[in-house]
């Protein structure tokens, strides 16, 4: 779903998207996007954030709080404190105007690849207990804690997953943007950073344990 006020923009995006065989759908309003996301049920949005009718910084966070969607955000500001803020909000990625087209089929390629199908079965085996209070299942793509689902977006739960898979490994910055993001990301090291903080504050385990433990300039690991 392409959630772009300015029409040409707009059509350019879900005309390429469409010869690329997506099924892709133009949204010209938060309102008009929220509505559509219903009935939809898009696997990525490309979202700008000068919408109209609302922020799109607001619409971020709150498809990131309803739905499991990957979110790549589109923005013809340059400025370091719109993309931490939209990181921050659960944007996966972002793309500054003018872009080139290829770019953007690209990335969307590259986040859909990543996440695969979001409407995977839910499994009551395949769990693998990280905690008293945590556990995950990785055909799934799950994470539970007590019992209920913890709703992380596609590029947390693709970062957490990576972690879990090479426990007690100490991971720096490029690493963890090479291996989780991709060669071809450039973005900046703050992004890993960003994505490492909401983790720990939607895991916030009655236990207090951390899981991801920062190794103070060198990058992080999880235990």
């Amino acid at each position: 779903m392409v959630i772009e006020d300015e029409f040409s923009i707009n059509d350019i995006l879900t005309f390429a998207l469409s010869t690329e065989g997506y099924e892709a759908k133009g949204a010209f309003s938060s309102k008009e996007a929220r509505e559509l996301i219903k009935n939809f049920n898009p696997n990525l949005v490309l979202l700008d954030l000068n919408l109209p009718d609302e922020n799109g910084f607001e619409l971020c966070k709150f498809i990131t709080s309803n739905y499991k969607i990957p979110i790549i955000m589109l923005t013809a500001r340059n400025d370091v404190i719109d993309k931490i803020l939209g990181l921050e909000l659960g944007a996966d990625d972002y793309i500054t105007k003018p872009f080139n087209i290829k770019e953007v089929m690209t990335r969307v390629k590259v986040a859909l690849r990543r996440v695969g199908k979001y409407s995977s079965p839910d499994e009551d085996q395949g769990f693998s207990k990280l905690s008293e209070d945590l556990k995950i299942n990785l055909e799934s793509r799950k994470i539970l804690k007590n019992g209920e689902e913890i709703k992380l977006t596609p590029k947390e739960y693709d970062l957490f997953a990576f972690l879990v898979k090479n426990r007690n490994r100490v991971f720096s910055r490029e690493e963890l943007l090479d291996k989780v993001w991709g060669f071809d990301y450039e973005g900046e090291l703050r992004t890993v950073d960003i994505h490492i903080r909401r983790l720990r504050a939607k895991l916030n385990l009655e236990s207090g344990q951390c899981f991801i433990e920062t190794i103070f300039g060198v990058g992080y690991v999880m235990r």
